[in-house]
């Protein structure tokens, strides 16, 4: 806690312990709390307030916030609702409660939630925004791409409007029209590396290619350590037919995070993609290595066993794959399919296939 709020921490403690039913002296103490980031103590205090105070608004607020930055979505609306039943009508409030719903995946209430709010305060690009991404979520890009529009013209001074527009019309396949709402969003913030990365992942979808690269090496040469620079630097180099560029791509992200599977799975796909069985299982058994219970690498093993007419083997990780991924019927009739062609073999004395 900052230095200047000891002293008055202590006296406040003081004053409540010597008189317990100022409800004031609560508040005050809360509020520094908070402001603080002290919300294990807030929240505290302000439950003691509301045996005093059952309406208080700034403790039921602030107790909502508390909730909702733990991830107690329940227990944020039930804070909120509160406010909102003792008959304040409030902007914030009610985008407090549809954020809170939004989290939970409930979009009726989030969306009813975020149109009070718009109803009285029309000028919020934060609600307009939010309503966007509960779009997203439904993968209604299309409404989505209105509301960050909406959102923009409000605020066109925020880099974010401009990066969420544009990651909208990625997703539409806009490849071009989103470059130019991240170059926009660069003009704003020109040293962010990873709105220059997304500017260099959608000029690489629009295959131009000479505008990415330049891209993604001046990501790289400013962020040495950026994992996901070299990830999506080389997916760009694979679709532009360079699968060497790629492979020193993906290395050097595992120079930098060699937990992260990413980098293992690409490999992996790109080794089977140029028919490299051996160094495809290499790199897929890495990914398992590192995430056991990946069932997708276990599958795409499994695939490459197949490739190599090592049905033993793949029979064996595909079985594994199950083992994870219960619910995959597809999966479980491939195997099927697979031991059936396997004894089918070993009846016809294919040695090849075991």
């Amino acid at each position: 806690m900052n230095n200047k709020y000891k002293n008055k921490v202590e006296e406040l403690i003081k004053r409540i312990v010597d008189n317990p039913e100022n409800s004031d002296d609560y508040l005050e103490l809360a509020n520094i709390y908070f402001m603080e980031q002290e919300y294990s103590l807030a929240e505290n205090v302000y439950e003691s307030l509301l045996n005093f105070q059952q309406e208080n608004y700034v403790a039921l607020m602030n107790l909502g916030t508390i909730s909702y930055i733990n991830h107690e979505y329940h227990k944020a609306i039930n804070y909120y609702s509160r406010v909102a039943n003792i008959g304040i009508k409030d902007a914030v409030l009610y985008f407090n409660l549809g954020n809170s719903y939004a989290e939970l995946g409930e979009f009726k209430q989030a969306m009813s939630n975020y149109i009070k709010s718009l109803n009285l305060d029309k000028n919020n690009y934060q609600v307009y925004s939010a309503i966007a991404i509960l779009y997203q979520d439904q993968k209604n890009y299309e409404e989505a791409l209105i509301y960050h529009d909406k959102a923009l013209s409000l605020r066109n001074n925020i880099p974010d409007n401009y990066v969420n527009l544009g990651l909208v019309l990625m997703k539409l396949g806009r490849y071009n029209e989103a470059a130019q709402y991240f170059e926009e969003a660069l003009k704003l913030s020109p040293n962010n590396p990873l709105y220059t990365l997304y500017c260099a992942n959608a000029f690489s979808a629009d295959k131009n290619y000479e505008r990415a690269n330049a891209l993604f090496e001046s990501v790289i040469k400013s962020q040495a350590g950026y994992f996901q620079a070299y990830i999506c630097y080389g997916i760009s180099l694979f679709e532009q037919n360079n699968p060497d560029a790629a492979i020193e791509m993906y290395n050097a992200a595992i120079k930098v995070n060699s937990r992260n599977v990413s980098s293992y799975m690409l490999l992996g796909n790109l080794y089977f993609s140029e028919q490299k069985y051996e160094d495809a299982v290499y790199y897929y058994n890495k990914v398992i290595e590192n995430q056991p219970s990946n069932s997708n690498a276990y599958t795409l093993l499994g695939n490459t066993y197949v490739m190599m007419k090592n049905l033993r083997s793949a029979i064996t990780v595909y079985k594994e794959a199950i083992d994870i991924d219960t619910d995959n019927d597809e999966l479980k009739l491939i195997y099927i399919e697979l031991i059936q062609e396997f004894v089918k073999n070993r009846l016809d004395g294919d040695d090849n296939a075991a």
